[in-house]
């Protein structure tokens, strides 16, 4: 019989989107999906609430009262680690696999396929990330938030991103705006604690070749909204939560805020190839062009599309962006 996997994810997205996320997986072959809702989102919570593969939680004041924390912590991966945790100890899969709203499995059978493969000792597979950007040819699509192709992070970064991005290098963790760890899918029934990334130890695992599928921002709007909340979390101890790149992105985007031009090439310059990139990355096999697009497209899944998207995302963060970017209030 065939390795059962599931899905565990902390989310504060427009609804349309936590829909397709949850109907993609289940359609791909995901046993469960171990939803923790955010923040309030009653139209996704109407939608899923009879799904009996979704196990739905709402993050009010009862659940953080409950956790193992007794309170809800400051961060979102804080909330994210606890939820985490919570679904490893109740799984009946044979795997977990922990990763956010914006990620997706793109091939359920070669996740199987690995899954299977991977040796009794090794607790993990991790699948490494692969980042949708914009070629040159494909600039961000209203009616597709999904439009783009996936760039592959660079091991040798140092030499050759000035080479390919020039000055925009330093904006970039080897090579993608986002994280380049990858995520884990970690065997079940171990005395392990679940990490954002990877189980903590670190303990043995192997990597898989499919590649999980990471929109940092599944519009223009959304990378920017969410780089304008890292710049306006609350403060922490050193070392700090975000590495160079990453605050490097939020401190200039912070810097153009209400400056539209600047802002909108300052996006579709770290989100878009040029064509000589595409060149470059391609030849360097850091390519993967093949389109995607989530399954389980049905009434359920509302407005799927750049506009819909964005205002949602306008909605749920009116208050947030009045007080930081009121500009962005309006297309």
């Amino acid at each position: 019989m065939p390795p059962s996997w599931s899905v565990v994810a902390t989310v504060d997205e427009p609804a349309a989107l936590v829909l397709a996320f949850v109907l993609h997986h289940l359609e791909l072959g995901a046993a469960r999906i171990h939803l923790f809702l955010d923040g309030p989102n009653p139209q996704a919570e109407d939608a899923l609430r009879d799904l009996p593969q979704v196990q739905l939680v709402v993050c009010d004041g009862a659940h953080w009262a409950a956790s193992v924390r007794r309170q809800k912590p400051k961060l979102h991966t804080g909330r994210q680690l606890v939820n985490a945790n919570i679904a490893y100890a109740q799984t009946r899969s044979d795997w977990l696999l922990h990763c956010d709203c914006d990620e997706f499995v793109r091939d359920g059978a070669a996740l199987v396929e690995e899954l299977s493969a991977t040796r009794p000792h090794q607790v993990y597979l991790k699948l490494p990330v692969a980042e949708r950007i914009y070629p040159a040819d494909a600039p961000p699509d209203a009616s597709d938030p999904f439009v783009g192709i996936f760039r592959f992070p660079l091991t040798d970064f140092d030499r050759l991103g000035p080479q390919i991005y020039g000055d925009l290098a330093p904006f970039l963790k080897d090579g993608v705006t986002g994280h380049r760890a990858g995520k884990a899918v970690v065997r079940s029934g171990l005395p392990i604690t679940m990490g954002i990334h990877s189980p903590d130890g670190p303990p043995p695992h192997r990597t898989a070749r499919c590649r999980l599928l990471h929109f940092d921002g599944l519009t223009p709007l959304q990378y920017q909204i969410k780089l304008l909340r890292r710049a306006h979390e609350p403060p922490i101890t050193r070392p700090p939560r975000h590495g160079p790149a990453r605050i490097a992105q939020y401190d200039q985007l912070r810097a153009v805020v209400d400056q539209p031009d600047q802002l909108r090439d300052l996006v579709g310059r770290l989100k878009g190839l040029t064509a000589p990139q595409t060149d470059d990355l391609r030849a360097m096999d850091a390519l993967d062009e093949r389109r995607f697009h989530p399954l389980g497209q049905n009434p359920l899944s509302g407005d799927l599309t750049v506009a819909g998207l964005d205002a949602a995302l306008r909605l749920r963060y009116r208050a947030f962006l009045q007080a930081h970017a009121p500009g962005w209030l309006t297309d």
